[in-house]
């Protein structure tokens, strides 16, 4: 039979099943229970009855608003064919949950996965109610429709108000992340005006979330972009406000599709911006190389900051075992955190960048730009894999390149080896006696060394705390007591440094730096008391200006005293010339103290 139209708005062309009268389809602001979801998709009311005839090994399931594409065969409860899609030899398009078809429709198709056929029972309430749709469907006929969902558009309003419409037109993209504000992409754009000529077109080019590089597209185009993973591809039909405005009046039609998304990351040691990798190409696998290991890396670009080839520039492949120092920072500090196959653009100061292998070591100033690809490395036990003779000799082996680190200045990664023999030792109580004694020595040599790389890098505190941390299971430790008295100084906590230096000299009377430590120490603070002696008098003079009257007399606010009429610039100039005295009095008695 022909389609059945249920009201006189619908066209004589227009395909089963429609919404039936009496309201029983769903409108646009209904979500008609579609929300209530259970394991097997939103959970149908009783009027709606699902069995399943070829079940899906997808998850997936379309959401509302989704443009869903579904062959059906439609009969009464008695067999009676009613209406079919198949017989048409052409699929039925809807969209789902927005009241265009029947309710039982909008509720059960939502329930089903890519490929699916099932046969849905519906009672009238939710198919063609108590009117029916004469002369095929009876009033309050139940109805019975075996529908296969083929596919579906998913389709999302943006900004909810239907500005951007965004359809997934192929691939359900790869991975997990997805662009936020600030990260860099790369992208192809197309947009075409509603009458299908193309307004712009862009291959493959680098974006910056986030920016205005895509002028009156960016609103529009950085909205779709957060929800896109890589590979994938999307349509965004957009009003005019979200385009090109009155310049193309009737709107346009954007297709956008997500080809990498630059994974950018601070790699430095300091977590200073010094080195800065953005991701090119992802890696194979999960592994990275390990501290200790050969690894295999291939340079084949060096630019300066502004895309200039650095002359002198060899392109090179470099195999050295990481973490040793044998090349640069820059390249010790992007290689560990890569994966096999993973290509990288490595921008870093010329200081840590200034490889001599790759002709280089002539640049001084400014940015260094590496193109890198980590091609191979060995894969070593982990740290928790190894037996306690494994992890002892493992932790010699790091603490004696580290020592080597220290003496050759490059005290960022001498920290790093530092860092990791002492976590290798975090839990000794459980070894064996002779390896327990060997795996504190170690740990503590590793942190008095830590502390000495912390006062070549100024970084006090941190030197200061590394101290305290020996200090807790080694009271007497001159080493600790010593550097922490260095750290005191210039933290210039002065009192706390003369006593970690008075503590060094009961233990070690022959000690001389620490006798030289004290005296800096003592200049410290009697300087510091000086100027806090000089500040206290400023402070009493200021209070002690002008007479104090008597209660309740003081001036009111407005009015000033004789003393205060005079002109301020002449009380500063008496204020500064008495301090200066002052000042000049107190450095005198400094003087004569010192002789």
């Amino acid at each position: 039979p022909d389609p059945l139209p249920s009201s006189s708005a619908m066209s004589s062309d227009e395909e089963m099943p429609p919404m039936g009268a009496g309201g029983t389809g769903m409108d646009d602001d209904s979500d008609g229970g579609m929300d209530d979801a259970g394991a097997d998709g939103p959970i149908l009311p009783e009027g709606v009855k699902k069995e399943i005839i070829t079940a899906s090994e997808g998850f997936k399931r379309p959401k509302k608003g989704d443009e869903v594409t579904v062959h059906y065969v439609g009969t009464l409860t008695d067999g009676t064919e009613f209406d079919s899609s198949r017989k048409k030899d052409k699929p039925f398009v809807f969209p789902l949950g927005k009241g265009q078809v029947i309710k039982g429709w909008d509720l059960g198709v939502a329930t089903m996965l890519k490929g699916e056929v099932a046969k849905f029972t519906i009672a009238s309430e939710f198919g063609y109610g108590e009117s029916g749709s004469p002369p095929t469907i009876p009033p309050n006929a139940s109805l019975v429709f075996e529908v296969e969902l083929i596919s579906w558009a998913s389709k999302d309003d943006l900004f909810g108000d239907e500005g951007v419409i965004k359809t997934t037109l192929e691939g359900e993209g790869k991975g997990w992340k997805k662009p936020s504000d600030g990260d860099e992409v790369r992208l192809t754009l197309k947009a075409e005006a509603a009458d299908g000529s193309v307004i712009e077109e862009r291959k493959s080019i680098e974006y910056v979330v986030g920016s205005d590089a895509l002028g009156p597209l960016a609103k529009a185009v950085d909205m779709a972009l957060a929800g896109m993973r890589k590979n994938e591809s999307v349509s965004l039909k957009c009003a005019k406000e979200y385009a090109y405005g009155e310049k193309h009046p009737d709107g346009a039609t954007i297709t956008l599709a997500l080809e990498e998304i630059y994974e950018t990351k601070d790699m430095s040691f300091g977590k200073d911006g010094s080195v800065m990798r953005k991701q090119t190409q992802e890696g194979e696998g999960f592994d990275r190389p390990k501290d200790g290991v050969k690894a295999t890396l291939a340079v084949t670009a060096a630019t300066d900051g502004a895309g200039a080839a650095l002359p002198g520039f060899k392109a090179a492949t470099i195999e050295f075992t990481v973490g040793d120092g044998e090349v640069c920072d820059a390249l010790e500090c992007a290689v560990g955190e890569m994966k096999k196959g993973e290509k990288a653009v490595l921008t870093a100061s010329a200081s840590s960048a200034a490889e001599t292998k790759l002709g280089l070591q002539d640049v001084k100033e400014g940015k260094i730009v590496l193109t890198i690809e980590l091609q191979e490395f060995e894969k070593k036990k982990e740290i928790w894999d190894m037996s306690e003779e494994e992890k002892v000799e493992f932790g010699t082996a790091r603490k004696e390149v580290g020592s080597q680190l220290l003496k050759a200045g490059r005290y960022e990664l001498a920290l790093q080896k530092y860092k990791k023999v002492g976590e290798a030792f975090s839990f000794v109580d459980n070894y064996k006696e002779e390896n327990k004694g060997k795996a504190k020595a170690l740990k503590q040599a590793c942190e008095l060394n830590k502390s000495a790389v912390y006062l070549k890098l100024q970084d006090w505190t941190e030197a200061k705390n590394t101290c305290n941390s020996i200090l807790k299971d080694d009271k007497e430790n001159i080493k600790a007591i010593f550097r922490r008295a260095q750290a005191q100084l210039h933290l210039k906590n002065f009192q706390d440094c003369m006593n970690d230096c008075k503590k060094v000299v009961e233990l070690d009377s022959q000690n001389k730096e620490a006798r030289a430590l004290l005296k800096l120490a003592q200049a410290g603070q009697k300087e510091e008391d000086k100027q806090a002696k000089g500040l206290f008098a400023n402070m009493c003079k200021a209070l002690g200006k002008g007479p104090i009257p008597a209660p309740g007399k003081a001036d009111k606010i407005g009015e000033f005293s004789d003393e205060e009429d005079a002109p301020m610039d002449a009380q500063d100039d008496e204020a500064e010339e008495e301090g200066a005295k002052e000042e000049g009095q107190a450095a005198e008695e400094g003087a004569k103290e010192s002789a």
